[in-house]
């Protein structure tokens, strides 16, 4: 959990401009939002993971926590990696050959698009902290 202080912002404030950034992109929803948290979804086509922001007033600063929750990436790409794995295990003993490259090369496949996932979650949240203060509530 990172966690960023900003100086002089008010919590319903921030709460509003991280509410429009995820609106204006494609790649985020917003799921819930309450009176100091908000929750995001970043998507490509299903929810890969889920953002949240606590944002906690101390003084006349503004205490802003993020957690990212991973979960949702595992839990729909595990099923897909075992379901392709036995879709080889059923072709090779169908045609009677057992050919591990094949294996191999979908592992490797389902890492490569785990690397590309995780790289787009990140170019999201730094286009969030990008567009921060360039946005009009």
């Amino acid at each position: 959990m990172k966690k960023y202080e900003y100086l002089a912002l008010e919590d319903h404030e921030f709460l509003e401009m991280i509410d429009s950034i995820a609106r204006e992109r494609n790649t985020l929803k917003v799921r819930n939002k309450s009176e100091n948290s908000i929750l995001i979804a970043c998507q490509v086509a299903i929810p890969i993971a889920f953002i949240k922001f606590f944002v906690n007033q101390e003084g006349d600063n503004l205490i802003v926590r993020r957690k990212i929750s991973w979960w949702p990436l595992f839990a729909f790409t595990v099923p897909l990696l075992l379901a392709l794995e036995g879709i080889m295990v059923g072709i090779s003993f169908a045609i009677d050959n057992h050919v591990i490259f094949s294996y191999v090369l979908i592992a490797l496949a389902w890492v490569v698009g785990i690397v590309f996932i995780t790289h787009q979650i990140f170019v999201e949240l730094d286009l969030l902290v990008k567009k921060l203060y360039r946005v009009k509530v």
